[in-house]
């Protein structure tokens, strides 16, 4: 839609469309080009850099500079700063010797979180050795190369949280295996919480190779156990809502006609009738992935539940698993699970690779102490056969 000024595009099957693959493996390029710093003084130049959204940084992140400069530099306190965001990471003096091609490879200080966007700034300090005297503005000057780069070392997300909402459903950028399980007949409320939920997942997608489809009655076991689940609607519009409810954080009475208290919240039979709820479980089809349920005792009750999932302003509230909205715009969120990891086996080995240097380390101070208590051992045996295998001594 950035493409066109009308309100409104038709995409069909005719549609042509590009296949895009984003495949970047960590790797980012600061610029395409040459970038000119000119003239005496503190000059920067900064970059602007977009992590995968489903993303988030790790240690181990590295930064790589090739820069020129001009010879005519007061070497002396001439000098290059690296900054990501407002940290400094590192800087070098310059050099006349380097002038011509110089490079730089710092490591981005260990524990610092990122974020999905941040800044990389490189800071000249110039200096000419007749700089009182010179009237050109132009000089000195420094020049960022084409090569200059950062390796940004990263992990998937692996929170099945609301905090990890929606990239817990992206992969690669892209939609993750989405089954859509929605009503059969669709009414203005149900297309606008459709509207709402996938305004948020479809910023989050930057490419168009995912899978995702809708299906308007419970999908096959083998689709259920391969897929990420959204299920859409109220136990009337929606037979799937039913079978979910003894899975559900807030459940529905055995009328299903309104959502019933729980532990964490005691609800007035009348309120439960006009709430709406979104609920993030593990898959009961597969533990290792997620499964999303936008619903309500009607379509304007679930509409309720999905206006707090559909930008990221919204969304950022929450830390919890399940949101509670009623019809005065009063909104709660609240956690349920207790391990929060969509793929335990996958925090286990993040986990190791966050902490790698540190398990080395202990494993050289298990084979040391072990290595200590042989050489006593065998201290004490040598003593004791020297004492004729009397182990007193006497």
């Amino acid at each position: 839609m950035n493409e066109t000024d009308k309100s409104t595009e038709s995409v069909d099957e005719t549609t042509d469309t590009f296949t895009s693959s984003l495949h970047d493996n960590g790797h980012y390029q600061l610029t395409s080009s040459e970038d000119n710093v000119q003239g005496a003084g503190h000059r920067e130049t900064s970059y602007f850099i977009t992590l995968p959204n489903d993303h988030t940084n790790i240690n181990d992140s590295l930064i790589k500079l090739k820069f020129r400069y001009s010879k005519n530099l007061n070497f002396n306190r001439a000098l290059a700063t690296v900054y990501v965001n407002n940290t400094i990471v590192g800087s070098k003096k310059l050099s006349s010797e380097k002038a011509d091609g110089d490079t730089m490879t710092i490591s981005v200080p260990r524990g610092i979180a990122l974020g999905n966007s941040f800044q990389v700034r490189i800071a000249f300090d110039l200096e000419m050795l007749d700089q009182n005297t010179s009237d050109n503005a132009d000089t000195p000057w420094a020049q960022v190369e084409p090569q200059s780069s950062i390796y940004v070392k990263s992990e998937r997300g692996n929170d099945l949280l609301f905090s990890n909402y929606p990239t817990l459903f992206i992969n690669n950028q892209t939609y993750d295996n989405l089954a859509v399980v929605i009503p059969k007949k669709l009414n203005n409320y149900d297309f606008q919480t459709l509207t709402n939920i996938f305004n948020l997942i479809g910023n989050f997608s930057k490419s168009n190779t995912g899978k995702i489809q809708f299906y308007t009655g419970t999908p096959s076991k083998n689709v259920l156990r391969n897929s990420n689940v959204i299920v859409v609607g109220s136990p009337e519009n929606n037979p799937m809502v039913k079978s979910l409810n003894s899975k559900l954080y807030f459940k529905y009475s055995n009328s299903f006609n309104r959502i019933i208290s729980n532990e964490k919240l005691s609800i007035e039979k009348d309120y439960g009738k006009t709430i709406g709820t979104d609920q993030l479980l593990r898959s009961p089809y597969n533990d290792k992935k997620g499964l999303l349920v936008v619903t309500g005792p009607s379509s304007k009750a679930t509409y309720l539940a999905s206006t707090q999932i559909n930008f990221q302003k919204n969304i950022q509230q929450y830390n919890g698993d399940a949101i509670i909205v009623d019809a005065n715009n009063a909104h709660y969120s609240y956690r349920f699970k207790k391990n929060k990891a969509i793929d335990k086996s996958l925090d286990t080995k993040n986990f190791v690779n966050r902490n790698s240097q540190l398990l080395i380390y202990l494993g050289f101070a298990i084979v040391a102490l072990i290595m200590i208590g042989i050489g006593i051992f065998l201290t004490l045996r040598k003593q004791s056969i020297n004492n004729g295998g009397n182990k007193s001594g006497k």
